[in-house]
Parts: structure tokens; sequence; C-alpha cells
């Protein structure tokens, strides 16, 4: 038998991919040889089948796990209303208990939870709000379901699960669940707030009768509602009381006491004495309480600031020019047949320097002593017999008259004393007039008497009681004469006697005029181009006061449209009484009678060189008066 080569096939190993396990294939069946004869093949012996072995292992290990199982299982069966035993509600055993039974537990377990479940505290003060305060809901039937659902809910995988955890881990501990609704507990929060709230107050400055009081800084708080209701969740999940102190933050003040202390120490300085005018021998005081009127408090970046206001400041001096300055410089003049005539002479005057006083002013209420020299000029006469033809005074421009028919004695003089102090005076192209200032000092030194006048709100002994008749006079003249009325003040009360001679053509309420030295003035200006002369006559025998201005009448119409009288206050039916300790006790005296209150409009309607104007309202507001009654209460 020759030698035969057959390729010998060994195991082959093929690559699927790379990274891949290798896997081995059988070698091909080889071809017989086809010159040998062939033997007998040999019948491989038959060995035992191994299916129906493993087949009786898988039923024995399928009975062994129905056996672990059966004991629950049963108990299931014959116990569907129990919990399943090892089952517990946060470490409370409730195996084999009924709802019911569960429920009662839970209840008597958490309640006191349930009664108080929390405490808020802050700074010594405790608020317990209940379950319903905070929209919380604590469901005990609920807890229940859970406990009696462990291995009887869900799909069969998921029973066997929890059989095998009750089995295996001794047990099954489930969480009761809270509903908690936060916008209940923050509304609870929102509420609380405005026990807690408390507004920063910014350091303060003020000033009273003359005294610097200052208000110290106060930090603010503020709840912080977000943060205290996180707390507020994280202690109800313990399902235990729990106390929780409520969250805050403190609000600076925007000015803090160092902000305002510079501030109290200048107004200190301002406000330490009195402050002292002198001009010559002549004194004047300005108490504190009338230095803190023209202060004035700022802030600015942060700092506050205390200075004096300059417009009050100017105002402030421009009543004292009404007691600096002279009546009047220059000669008196008569206006008599046609011509000027000088029948006083003139004299030196002294004249304010307003600008120069503020300045000096400032100044001194800055120092320790509070004491001012106040700056004036002397004012030389302009006006001399041989200069009166050029003052351009040559007729009546304009009349003003009122009636004191009635009057009392010491009114008749008053208004005899004011009427002399007006008679005579020149007013200078384009200067303003100021009544005060012409007027001067009242006093007995220049003919005033005491008399009552109006006062605040009554009327009382004072020097000078009537000089309003004059200023009315006054008011009125000007008024006809179309010239510009930069001050005027209407009584407080309506005065009878004013109506007579107020309008051309009727005598009603409306042109009157009440002056108070240093506080209200009459004050009008020149416009007419030329000087004007004051004349001022009390007929005693009349009772009439007339005053004229002479000059040149300017191209000048004035007419009135009113008096309108609206709002009409009948007087209070209660009268009023006023103590008077300077009259016997038992001496009553009635000194203001009721009247009625209204309110009245009078337009000025002027045309100059045939234009007329827009219309000026003069307005007066007449208060309703009661009967007033001054009591005696001094020594019989």
């Amino acid at each position: 038998m020759s030698e035969k080569y057959y390729q010998e096939y060994g195991p082959i190993r093929r690559r699927k991919g790379e990274g891949r396990l290798l896997i081995d294939e059988p070698p091909p069946e080889l071809p017989p040889e086809p010159s040998e004869p062939r033997l007998p093949r040999r019948t491989p012996p038959v060995r035992p089948r191994r299916a129906p072995v493993l087949g009786v292992l898988l039923i024995i290990a399928a009975l062994g796990v129905a056996l672990f199982f059966a004991q629950p299982f049963i108990t299931d069966v014959l116990a569907a209303d129990r919990a399943m035993p090892g089952v517990s509600i946060r470490g409370m055993p409730v195996g084999g208990l009924s709802r019911e039974e569960i429920r009662t537990a839970l209840v008597s377990h958490y309640a006191p939870f349930i009664e108080a479940p929390l405490t808020l505290v802050f700074e010594g003060r405790s608020w317990q709000p209940s379950l319903d305060d905070l929209g919380v809901q604590f469901d005990p039937d609920q807890a229940a379901s859970m406990a009696l659902g462990v291995g009887r809910t869900g799909n069969p995988l998921r029973r066997i699960e929890e059989l095998w955890e009750l089995r295996q881990n001794g047990g099954v501990d489930i969480a009761p669940r809270l509903q908690v609704d936060a916008a209940r507990v923050q509304q609870y929060l929102i509420g609380l707030a405005g026990e807690i709230d408390r507004p920063p107050r910014d350091a303060a400055l003020s000033i009273a009768a003359g005294k610097v009081l200052p208000t110290a800084a106060q930090p603010g708080r503020q709840l912080l509602t977000d943060a205290t209701a996180l707390d507020i969740l994280r202690a109800l999940q313990s399902l235990e009381p729990q106390t929780v102190t409520l969250r805050t933050r403190i609000l600076e003040p925007t000015l803090a006491d160092e902000d305002i202390a510079a501030a109290v120490v200048d107004a200190e300085l301002l406000l330490s004495r009195p402050l002292e005018l002198q001009q010559g021998e002549r004194r004047w005081i300005w108490e504190p309480d009338r230095i803190a009127e023209m202060l004035t408090i700022s802030v600015t970046d942060g700092r506050m600031f205390v200075d004096i206001d300059q417009a009050r400041l100017e105002r402030a001096v421009d009543r004292l020019a009404q007691f600096v300055d002279s009546a009047s410089a220059e000669p008196r003049v008569a206006f008599r047949n046609g011509r000027l005539q000088i029948v006083a002479p003139g004299r030196d005057g002294l004249r304010l320097k307003k600008a120069e006083a503020v300045e000096a002013i400032r100044l001194a209420l800055r120092t320790q002593d509070h004491i001012v020299e106040l700056p004036v000029e002397t004012i030389r006469p302009q006006i001399t017999a041989e200069t009166l033809p050029t003052l351009g005074i040559v007729e009546l421009v304009a009349e003003g008259k009122s009636s004191f028919a009635g009057s009392a004695g010491y009114r008749v003089t008053n208004i005899q004393a004011g009427a002399a102090r007006m008679d005579g005076v020149l007013i200078p192209p384009g200067a303003e007039f100021s009544f005060n200032t012409q007027l001067g000092a009242v006093d007995a030194e220049h003919g005033f008497v005491q008399g009552y006048a109006v006062i605040g709100n009554r009327t009382q002994l004072e020097w000078g009681g009537g000089v309003c008749q004059v200023s009315t006079t006054v008011f009125r003249a000007a008024f006809w004469a179309g010239l510009p009325i930069t001050e005027r003040h209407a009584h407080p009360f309506y005065i009878s006697w004013y109506d007579a001679f107020s309008f051309p053509d009727q005598a009603a309420p409306g042109m009157d005029a009440t002056i108070y030295t240093g506080v209200q003035d009459l004050r009008f200006i020149n416009d007419t181009g030329h000087w004007l002369l004051m004349e001022a006559v009390a007929d005693t025998s009349a009772q009439v006061l007339s005053v004229r201005l002479y000059g040149t009448r300017p191209d000048r119409r004035v007419a009135v449209v009113g008096p309108e009288i609206t709002n009409v206050v009948p007087p209070p039916a209660q009268a009023v009484y006023v103590n008077d300790p300077g009259l016997p006790f038992g001496t009553v005296r009635q000194t203001d009678r009721a009247r009625r209150g209204m309110d009245i409009r009078v337009y000025r309607v002027i045309t100059e060189q045939g234009v007329q104007k827009t219309p000026e309202l003069f307005f007066t507001r007449f208060k309703a008066w009661p009967d007033v009654f001054v009591r005696g209460t001094g020594r019989p």
C-alpha cells in the first residue's frame, strides 16, 4: 500500500472582529480510501439519558421555594385585613394589627406632634402654630393602608420581593407621609412678620423751642420667611415636636449717629445764646427760637448738615430794616394851590445795608458771642427848594378814603398820629414804598396810645390800635392809582366801618389792608416815572381819612370788577370767654361781636395807553367770628 499524503486539519482559529473572543471549528470529514477494503463499523455503546434527572432536580427546587413561601402566603390568605408580620411604621411594629388598630396606634403615638408640631421662638417670645395653620396634613389612614399593602400590592415579583425582605431581613419599615402646602407656610410667616419686622430708624435732628433734640439711630429687623420656611419643613419631617428659631436679618439705618454728629454741634452753636443786633445805642434781640426758624437741615452724601436758610434770613433782615431805617430823609412837602412847598426840612436818615447785614448775621451766629453791629448807610436829602420843580409833581394822581365814624377816642388819636407819619412823604420814581418803614416806631413818643387791635385770633390792647385805618386808606390810594402792590394783607375778620368809600358806586367789603410792624406790611412801587407826594388828612369833624397821591398821572385808567362774595359762613353760636388777670374778678366785657365769614374777590382792571392788562385779583377771606368776652380774674 503506497503511502498517501493527506493534508492534516488541525483546529482552525477564525477571528471575529477586533478584540473579540476566538472560537474553534471541527476539521472537515476525510474521503474514504478507494483501494482499501472497508471493515465493519463498531456500534458505540448506548449512554443513559440525563434529561429526566435534571427535570426532577428542578421540580424539587420549585417545591423548596414553594415550601419557603408557603407559610407567609397562607398567613396572607387567612389574615388579609391585618398587616404582615415584620411590618413597622417608623420603628413602631404593626404586624398582625388591623387597619383601625394601626390608625389608633398612630394617633396615640404621634399625639404630641399632632397637637403641637412646632414651637417658633425669637428673643424670648414663642408661637405654636397648628398643623392646620401651616397647611400640613397627617393622615393615619393612609399610613395604615401602606402597612396593610406590604406583600399584597403590585405584581407577583414585587410581592415576592417584599415577602423576601420580610423573611430574610426581619421586616419592612415604612414612613408616614405628610402633605405640606408651602404657600400656607409662607402665608403664616408673612402674618408673623408684622410682629417681628421693624423698619430701621435713621438718626434725626429736630429743633423745638430753640433747643436741639437729636434722635439716635436704630437698626431695623426683617423676618427671613424663605429661610425660616425651609427650617420648618425640615423640622416637620421628624414627626416630633420641634423648636425652630426664626431667622432674621438686621437692616442698617441710612443715617447713623456719627452721620449727624457734626450737624448737632453746629445747631447747638447756632442756638447757644440769643443774637444781639446793635445799631448805635439801639438794640434788638433775636431769641434762639427765632433763630431756629431760619435754620435748614439737609442730608448730602449720607451726612447731615445744618445751615442758615438764605431766603429766610433775608426776609428777617427785611423786617428788621423797618425798625432800623429812618422814617423819612426827605423834606416834608405839601401841594398847595397847584404848587409844591417844603413844610418841614429834610434830615439825614439811615438805611440798613441789607446784603451786608445778612452776611454779618450769618458770621455772628457761628461765633460764641452772637453780637452784630448792623451796617447802615446815611441817606442825604435829595430834595431842596431848587429841585422841587423837577420832581414832576403837578396834579392829583389818585385818592383813597375811609370812614372812622363811631371810633373810640384812642382810635381817633392813633389815626391822627399814623396820618401825620404819612403826610408830606415823597416817594422816588421806581422806589418801593413800605408802610411800616414810613410809620416807624409806634409808641407814646410818636403820639400813639394803647388801643384795641386784632392780634392773632382776638382783639386786645395794643399800641397803635386803629393804625390799620391809615394802611387801608393808603392801600386804596395806591389801588386807584394803578400802582403795582407787592404786599397786602386783609384783616382776619369782617370790620364793617371799612365798607364806606371802598368802591365808587357802593359800600362793600374787600378793600382793607392790615399791618403789624415786623410781620405784615403794605408795599407798593411808584411806577409812574416821576416822584409821588403822599398827603394824609384826618378830618375829625366829618370822621373821614383821606390819602392823596400827587405827581404826574400816567396814561392809565383803573376800573374794578366786584366784589364777588362767596362761601358765606354764619357766625358761631357759642361765645368765647378769655380770662384776663389784669381786670378785677367778676368783670365781664365784650371785645368782639359775632361776624359772618366769607370769601371776597375784587378784580382791578388797568388800561394803559389804550391796552387793557390782565385783571389783578385781590382776595380776602374773613373767618366766621364769635362773640368774645373778656372775663376778669384779678383781685377785686
